[in-house]
């Protein structure tokens, strides 16, 4: 039996934390452009969840970070219906460190957790979204912030 490609993608994604704010990064190409997501992206084959989200954060912002935990796992269909399971961490960096991004980003911010939900996960963006392949992406996004919020209240 021959298999065609994997039967799911694995994604590793980071709440990178400088006090009490977060990093969240302004997509500059693919399919997502213009949207702000948490720093992540595909597994490689043979590194562990822990290597492959140190280095994306470093690919993607030149960051090295602290306190690396496992946060939360979860799924959704990425683009062409492809099933995907995101594993999302937390960590942190010190007080003071700036990302200086790659070029996959057109910029970086530090905001607060509550702000970056309110700003980007309301239930009109939702909606908006509605029948578009996007949707299962940001809604988990939307779930793991809100988890986030839980988690640190």
């Amino acid at each position: 039996m021959s298999m065609e490609g994997p039967l799911f993608h694995v994604v590793v994604d980071a709440i990178v934390r400088r006090g009490t704010d977060i990093l969240i990064l302004k997509r500059a190409v693919g399919s997502m452009t213009g949207a702000w997501f948490l720093p992540g992206g595909d597994l490689e084959h043979g590194e562990s969840p822990e290597e492959g989200v140190r280095r994306e954060i470093r690919e993607e912002t030149q960051l090295e970070v602290d306190d690396l935990r496992l946060f939360r796992v979860w799924h959704y269909l990425a683009e062409q219906d492809a099933p995907a399971v995101a594993i999302s961490f937390t960590c942190s960096v010190p007080p003071g460190m700036e990302p200086r991004i790659n070029e996959e980003h057109a910029a970086a911010r530090w905001v607060t957790p509550r702000y970056y939900r309110d700003r980007y996960f309301t239930d009109d963006v939702l909606r908006a979204l509605e029948g578009h392949p996007a949707l299962q992406l940001v809604t988990g996004v939307r779930d793991l912030v809100d988890a986030y919020l839980a988690s640190s209240t």
